[in-house]
């Protein structure tokens, strides 16, 4: 019998990860109904964060009836704030009959925490708490981030040599990893919310930022651009893209006359710089409040070393090709100044899997 629960919760969060990216600053929610061990009906959160995933679900089964004595499984706590319809997620699957739910996540946010949870019992469904955790949290890393901590959760990509170099010593860095690598990076990118690049690697490598996977184009996340001083004209292709969605440029400098011709460029001036931990705790802070849950950062050494010694970054992805490029090439972070190993971060690894002779490792922070 586990099995069956087991089954159905991987099919639901496998819906959560279908909206992973598109859901604005909302969860990613996936949610499954079932009746005498037959699928009923499925929902996943909706673009920008509506219709919810309950609500989806529900509202797809054409005969209502059917919903009288069936179990949902479902991703995070279903909400206990009001829709436009003035009824909550937990209260709609009251109305519907549903006898039994399986929640993997407590939703942290203030409005609905354990509330939601409450309703359901109170209105005699049982309810199955902390199913699957484990397997689900994934999708809500940068939600739970976002909501916690008031920053996004931060994930720093690498693509580099076996020896850890990201380019030659002349800066030339096409092609290190081969072409499945390049692909997977794209289908990462349709999954988060923005991906930060700064000045440096823009002028060197003059990117797009955009994933162009076949059918995922329309999933490109917002750009996030680090100019404090303004060095990246509208020359560059990152201003000159098909898409137009929002750009956040973050700088020291004044910003009245720069881009004008731009208008879907936010430009945000930071006023007072007092260092580097304060200057990213600023932006991370800022894209918390616009909304943003994930940041994927593709960058150069420098930002790199930055945000790995201020302990800015929870989880690392690292394309690793079979290629050795040697000491005088560009390694992914600089001189970290450490002379104690407890003081070293650890990333451990959480994800393996290999693209023909390359290796892609996934590492989250250990806390």
């Amino acid at each position: 019998m586990l099995d069956n629960h087991i089954k159905w919760m991987k099919y639901a969060i496998l819906q959560g990860y279908r909206s992973k990216g598109v859901t604005g600053k909302n969860p990613p929610v996936g949610c499954v109904i079932i009746k005498d061990g037959t699928l009923l009906s499925t929902g996943r959160t909706g673009v920008s964060g509506r219709p919810h995933a309950e609500e989806e679900a529900i509202n797809n089964v054409i005969d209502k009836s059917d919903l009288i004595g069936s179990t949902m499984y479902v991703t995070l706590e279903p909400c206990a704030h009001k829709n436009l319809n003035g009824v909550s997620c937990a209260e709609q699957i009251c109305k519907s009959g549903i006898k039994e739910i399986y929640v993997s996540c407590i939703d942290p946010d203030p409005r609905t925490h354990k509330k939601g949870i409450e309703i359901l019992k109170k209105n005699k469904i049982k309810v199955h708490k902390n199913f699957m955790y484990n397997e689900a949290f994934k999708l809500y890393d940068g939600f739970f981030s976002r909501i916690i901590r008031n920053r996004p959760y931060i994930t720093l990509k690498i693509a580099c040599s076996l020896d850890g170099k990201i380019s030659l010593k002349n800066k030339k860095s096409k092609w290190i990893t081969n072409d499945l690598s390049r692909s997977y990076s794209h289908f990462l990118r349709s999954q988060t919310d923005a991906i930060m690049t700064s000045s440096s690697t823009i002028i060197n490598d003059n990117p797009l930022m955009d994933c162009r996977l076949d059918g995922l184009e329309d999933r490109s996340p917002v750009k996030v651009i680090l100019d404090r001083y303004l060095k990246v004209s509208s020359k560059y292709k990152i201003y000159n893209t098909s898409s137009k969605k929002n750009i956040f440029l973050y700088s020291l400098m004044e910003m009245k006359n720069h881009l004008n011709k731009h208008q879907f460029v936010k430009k945000i001036k930071i006023n007072s710089y007092q260092n580097d931990e304060c200057f990213f705790n600023y932006i991370f802070n800022d894209l918390a409040n616009k909304g943003i849950n994930n940041v994927l950062i593709e960058t150069g050494s420098v930002i790199n070393t930055l945000l790995l010694s201020l302990k800015l970054v929870d989880e690392i992805i690292i394309f690793r090709s079979g290629s050795i490029i040697g000491n005088d090439g560009v390694s992914f972070v600089n001189s970290l100044n450490y002379d104690k190993i407890n003081q070293l971060s650890n990333y451990k690894i959480s994800y393996l899997r290999m693209f023909d002779n390359d290796i892609l490792e996934i590492r989250n922070l250990k806390k």
